[in-house]
This record gives C-alpha cells, sequence and structure tokens, in this order.
C-alpha cells in the first residue's frame, strides 16, 4: 500500500486508490488537483493547488503539475483562452480558510488580494515555476 500519512484527508475512494494502485517506484504517480478556476465567459483559466500547514509540493506532484501545467499553457491559444498559470496557496499552521500568513506562490497575500487573483480581477503573482 502507498503511504498515507493522514487517513482523513482522503475520501473512501482516494484510500482504495492508495491501496490497490501500483506504487510510483514502479512508474505510476497519483496526486489530485484541487482547483481549476475559469472565467468562461472572458475565457481565463488558471490551476490552484491548496496545502495545510504550510505544506508544499512533493516531488511527483511537481512533474506531474509540470506536465499538466505545460500542456495547459501550450493549448489555451488555441482555444482563444488567456491561462493565468498554475498557483500553489499555502496556509499557515492551523489555519484553514483565508486570514494572515497565507502564501501564494511564495508571496504572503491578504483575503482581498486572494479574491481579486482568484476573480481574474487583478494578478497578485507570477505563476509557481515547477
Amino acid at each position: 500500500m502507498r503511504s498515507v500519512l493522514n487517513e482523513d484527508q482522503f475520501t473512501p475512494f482516494g484510500l482504495w486508490i492508495r491501496q490497490y494502485l501500483r506504487k510510483s517506484e514502479n512508474g505510476l504517480s497519483v496526486t489530485n488537483l484541487d482547483y481549476i478556476l475559469e472565467d468562461f465567459r472572458n475565457k481565463k483559466i488558471m490551476l490552484l493547488e491548496e496545502k495545510q500547514s504550510k505544506g508544499s509540493l512533493g516531488y511527483a506532484q511537481r512533474l506531474t503539475f509540470k506536465v499538466v501545467d505545460q500542456c495547459l499553457c501550450k493549448i489555451a491559444n488555441d482555444l482563444n483562452y488567456e491561462y493565468w498559470g498554475f498557483y500553489v496557496l499555502q496556509f499557515p499552521l492551523n489555519a484553514n480558510m483565508p486570514g494572515p500568513g497565507m502564501i501564494l506562490n511564495e508571496k504572503i497575500i491578504t483575503s482581498e488580494q486572494l479574491v481579486n487573483h482568484l476573480n481574474f480581477i487583478q494578478k497578485f503573482c507570477e505563476p509557481f515555476k515547477l
């Protein structure tokens, strides 16, 4: 079975995947992307990964998200979309809602800045470098 640090963070299906699918050392990486935000009227799209307790991307996640990011970047133009990029939102220890201490792509961000960024009003920072 794949290692699971905290089983509470997974759905029953997520636990099943970790039990029955082959491990990454055998060539299979399994990760989930938290959010795809799309402004379909203005044709804008971005990816957002949420990390609790100042968590960071793992090695396998970074590799997988790099492929997804590059694919979306290349096809967005063909679809007449503006791709805003890939973002990592880190919450401070013991916090799981927007508030003081949040970090978006390694920059401290306020709740108001986060709302504007996620609503495609104003970019707060550059996309995450994968």
